[in-house]
């Protein structure tokens, strides 16, 4: 089965989020094998749906009628997994042209777990609540806080491949975050169910790890291998200096 047909089996977001897993001929090959934007995400609901009763309580979303056959819940924690998936290649201009992301640099207040069931069949993703301090692209301003939805749940025990920066997150670290909008059309369906991903967030990553540059206490996390330009990075500003020659190169 291609990786195109499993993601779009499993229900993930929307068609256009599905793509062609192959690099173009000649490009550098930074990652392990061709795989869907959305596939990290799309193994990890895989995994997750096996555990059911996990974290079955929970503050109720409320959801609009634009979602149908399922439901949300905020958890405390979601079930210890680990899985693996690949991401397909995209080159540093790309990673800024893609979608029309926003960019700024914030603070994460709060993390929330999220339980989703599509019907009887269960996923689990984090909402990130972001208190914006610099807008370089986007409508958001600084002094709003923002909520992201992650492609992964974010706990301890949980390690998802290719999901480490977001994973990663904790509350109190200041990153610099490039979220893609939700739109009408984003949505994601599952075993018969309609979630429209705005009810979650107004912001969601395409994938964990390349479109967060994070804070830690062991240093500066990001995909460096996807940002080769800025792989010899070491702080928040030398990455604020490299966005802002990125963006003004593509005016």
């Amino acid at each position: 089965m291609k990786a195109e047909e499993f993601c779009a089996l499993l229900g993930d977001v929307n068609e256009k989020y599905i793509r062609e897993a192959r690099a173009p001929r000649g490009a550098k090959r930074w990652y392990r094998r061709g795989w869907a934007k959305w596939g990290a995400a799309a193994c990890l609901c895989l995994l997750l749906a096996s555990i059911p009763l996990f974290g079955r309580g929970g503050e109720k979303i409320a959801l609009s009628a634009a979602s149908s056959g399922v439901t949300a819940r905020y958890v405390e924690s979601a079930p210890d997994v680990s899985s693996k998936a690949d991401l397909v290649w995209l080159s540093e201009e790309e990673l800024f042209t893609e979608w029309d992301t926003a960019i700024f640099k914030g603070t994460v207040t709060r993390i929330r777990n999220i339980r989703l069931d599509f019907d009887g069949e269960a996923a689990y993703r984090a909402v990130a609540e972001i208190a914006v301090e610099k807008v370089y692209r986007g409508d958001c301003a600084a002094g709003e806080t923002v909520s992201i939805l992650l492609p992964c749940p974010v706990s301890s025990g949980i390690w998802v491949e290719d999901t480490e920066t977001a994973s990663a997150m904790r509350e109190g670290m200041t990153g610099i975050f490039m979220p893609m909008a939700y739109g009408a059309d984003s949505i994601w369906q599952q075993n018969g169910a309609t979630l429209a991903l705005r009810d979650l967030a107004p912001y969601g990553l395409a994938d964990g790890l390349r479109w967060v540059f994070l804070e830690t206490e062991d240093g500066l996390l990001f995909a460096r291998e996807a940002y080769e330009s800025a792989a010899g990075a070491e702080t928040l500003g030398e990455i604020e200096a490299y966005i802002l020659q990125m963006l003004e190169s593509l005016e």
